[in-house]
């Protein structure tokens, strides 16, 4: 009927157990220090090109605008003048619409080109590598485009220009502005 029941005393032993501590070994903290410098370096060096990179292009499109300021001034100036009254590779001065002198000189030394009007004188460029006048006759060369080259101030009737700019930066140079060319026609032209 009924069994009987055992009862047995059990011992209430607190089991001692090992308590591991939470924190990091040393083989974990250099691998993460590592991974952390190699993550930070690479983050260096694309922030660094980027940042170069942006200020190269900003350079760059000052240096044209600069140069599409100075092709845009000389180019209207020389198309009003009335004639040439002196030639070099590196400078033309001119008599202006307005019976005054007007000339535009380009230093190599300097690299810059400079226009002078009644005794004021502005740079229109800076940091001009090279720079070359060429003057032509209104005649075209039979069967091409091109002109008839003249040596004689008296027959010019077209004045060419063309000169590269460039700048450095951080040492070295990195913006070249390569090709400024222009054919202007002295419009105003009275025959001699």
């Amino acid at each position: 009927m009924f069994a009987a029941l055992e009862c047995k005393t059990t011992s209430i032993k607190r089991q001692r157990r090992f308590h591991q501590r939470s924190g990091l070994s040393l083989v974990e903290l250099v691998i993460g220090v590592g991974l952390t410098g190699i993550a930070a370096t690479a983050l260096l060096i694309l922030s660094s090109s980027t940042g170069r990179s942006l200020a190269e292009l900003a350079n760059y499109v000052d240096l044209d605008h600069y140069n599409r300021v100075a092709l845009d001034n000389l180019t209207r100036e020389l198309r009003q003048v009335r004639y040439l009254n002196t030639y070099s590779s590196n400078s033309v001065t001119c008599t202006d619409k307005d019976g005054s002198q007007l000339s535009y000189v380009y230093s190599p030394i300097d690299r810059t080109l400079t226009r002078t009007k009644a005794g004021f004188s502005t740079r229109l460029l800076e940091q001009c590598d090279r720079l070359n006048f060429s003057i032509y006759q209104r005649t075209p060369q039979s069967n091409r485009y091109d002109l008839i080259g003249t040596s004689a101030i008296t027959n010019c009737k077209v004045i060419t220009v063309t000169w590269s700019c460039s700048r450095s930066m951080f040492g070295r140079k990195v913006n070249t502005e390569q090709g400024q060319t222009a054919r202007i026609v002295i419009r105003n032209k009275k025959e001699l």
